[in-house]
């Protein structure tokens, strides 16, 4: 297939970092999901936490995260300093063992993207 140029404006990808629980941390029934999120030039309006694929709680986005703005200086998000998130996830009848953690990211243009999953293991 040759290459060509999808008419349109250039649409950049999220960002995104979950900073708990860690990556390959051990976690109970309830548990709360913190990080920040962001996608230069439109801005998000939502982040929802997933659990394999599936998601289990909608976070409280746009709490200060001024450390992300400053590390990630040419960001063109107009949201900073404010892209950090918090979800308080409750598994309820879910089955201990390993699971994939991830992130649901929907922007201010409407596009939504699927952030990359952690492993946690539920107790």
């Amino acid at each position: 297939m040759p290459a060509e140029r999808i008419p349109g404006p250039c649409t950049l990808p999220a960002f995104a970092w979950i900073d708990a629980p860690a990556s390959q941390g051990v976690v109970g029934r309830r548990f709360q999901v913190s990080g920040w999120a962001f996608k230069d030039g439109v801005g998000l309006k939502g982040v929802q936490v997933l659990l394999d694929g599936k998601p289990v709680a909608v976070a409280r986005y746009g709490l200060p995260s001024p450390g992300t703005a400053g590390y990630w200086k040419i960001s063109t998000d107009p949201n900073h300093p404010d892209v950090g998130f918090e979800a308080e996830v409750d598994l309820g009848s879910v089955a201990p063992g390993r699971h994939w953690l991830g992130l649901r990211l929907q922007a201010s243009d409407g596009s939504v993207e699927d952030w990359a999953e952690q492993p946690v293991d539920l107790r």
